[in-house]
């Protein structure tokens, strides 16, 4: 079991012990067993996102991942077991993340890691002169370390390493401990951030919903710029207040442009336009002739208890969409005009809303934004721009979508550090 250096000098300090930084530690020890490895967390205990991520399941990977057979191996390696759902989302065989957590600090630890708990690093500094390495600054709250032995005075110090790995998250989930800090010491030692804004999202719209509020319906979602369509996806669609959300809701938020120059006068995304399609089995032709054949009743058959919802001209029946959607679909209709079979299919497969907004970091689930990858080796994950530095996970510019993409790319990333810091500690060790 490792110590903690008396002297403060390491091989390699690792900011940030969430699921990139863990599997970097690891496969770095495991590539150069001897090399002294400390791993920094600010929070009371690492990983606590990974904890509570796919609501406490652990959607770890997904089949569709291009990088999948280096993380399975890594898992494999390290005692995860997993099991795959029908859509392809990798889960821990438990459906508990928080063995995930368990068994990655346990391993860690087996191999001789040094974790630090509640210790922020307020800064990172390359040295000057070839192969020189960096000066960490660190300030503890309470001194206490995961790792036996691991405990150090409270206050500021400084700590030297020969390399660096930056894996502190972005900034969704602050709770968790994902405030943004990788980003200012990246632009510290010269790389390019791009700007954050948060990411699988619930996105807010012009149009009020509260009368949908809470109701859920299984659909699909189409993004359009200028008329273009840009994204179209399947799922749960769920109805709020101001916004609506759902997995393939909160993809669609990954298309939409950061920054507030991109809205218009009128605070709405300039150009984009939502298109929720209601009853997507349905054609057109199939939708129309449905409608058509259930008006055919009189009007006292459609009473309260006829199952169906009132129109001035058309009837929807309550087998085809929720009642709360049903009515909100009639009252758009009946504004507008359009109430013939024609104009009523038309709006169940084409209910449109302005986008105006995404909600914030509370929920966003990832970062759009970060270190900018052109700046990384991305078979190394070493600094294109500072030798020995190093970066994994979310703290760089890259989102996929929900399912198990996110996490992938933590571990894959933490994977590709950690053997390539092994191998550089290797080399210079001759």
């Amino acid at each position: 079991m490792g110590k903690y250096s008396d002297t403060g000098c390491y091989d390699a300090v690792m900011i940030g012990a969430g699921p990139a930084g863990l599997a970097a530690a690891i496969t770095l020890k495991r590539t150069a067993p001897d090399a002294r490895v400390l791993l920094l967390e600010k929070m009371h205990g690492p990983a606590r996102k990974l904890s509570a991520s796919g609501n406490g399941r652990g959607n770890l990977s997904n089949v569709k991942c291009e990088d999948l057979e280096e993380v399975l191996k890594f898992f494999s390696e390290t005692g995860i077991a997993l099991r795959t759902d029908d859509e392809g989302r990798i889960y821990p065989y438990s459906e508990d993340a928080r063995t995930v957590t368990e068994t990655l600090i346990k391993r860690a630890e087996t191999e001789g890691v040094v974790i630090l708990n509640d210790t922020q690093v307020v800064n990172v500094e390359a040295c000057s002169g070839k192969g020189t390495g960096f000066r960490v600054f660190v300030s503890g709250k309470n001194g206490d370390g995961r790792h036996a032995g691991g405990s150090r005075p409270k206050g500021q110090e400084i700590l030297r390493a020969a390399n660096v790995l930056i894996a502190t998250g972005g900034k969704s989930y602050g709770v968790y401990g994902s405030t943004g800090d990788g980003y200012k010491m990246a632009k510290a030692l010269g790389h390019t951030v791009v700007p954050p804004v948060p990411g699988l999202t619930a996105i807010e719209t012009a149009e009020p919903l509260a009368s949908a509020a809470g109701t859920r319906v299984k659909g699909e979602v189409s993004l359009f710029k200028d008329g273009d369509l840009i994204f179209k996806e399947r799922g749960e669609i769920q109805f709020r207040d101001d916004s609506i959300s759902g997995i393939c809701v909160m993809n669609m938020s990954s298309m939409l442009p950061a920054g507030v120059s991109c809205l218009d006068g009128a605070g709405r995304f300039a150009g984009y336009m939502i298109r929720i399609n209601l009853v997507p089995d349905f054609s057109a032709a199939a939708l129309i002739g449905f409608l058509r054949e259930n008006n055919l009743q009189t009007a006292d058959d459609c009473s309260d208890g006829g199952g169906c919802v009132r129109s001035a001209a058309v009837r929807i029946p309550a087998t085809l969409v929720k009642k709360a959607i049903a009515e909100e679909v009639q009252r758009r209709a009946a504004k507008a005009g359009r109430t013939s079979l024609v104009d009523m299919a038309n709006l169940l497969r084409g209910f449109t809303l302005t986008p105006v907004g995404r909600k914030g970091w509370k929920e966003a689930q990832v970062t759009r934004g970060g270190v900018a990858m052109e700046e990384i080796n991305m078979l190394t994950m070493e600094s294109g721009l500072v030798p020995g530095l190093y970066f994994a996970g979310e703290v760089m510019d890259y989102d996929g979508p929900c399912g198990g993409f996110n996490l992938n790319n933590a571990f894959s990333t933490g994977v590709r550090a950690g053997k390539a810091m092994g191998e550089r500690i290797t080399a210079a060790s001759r």
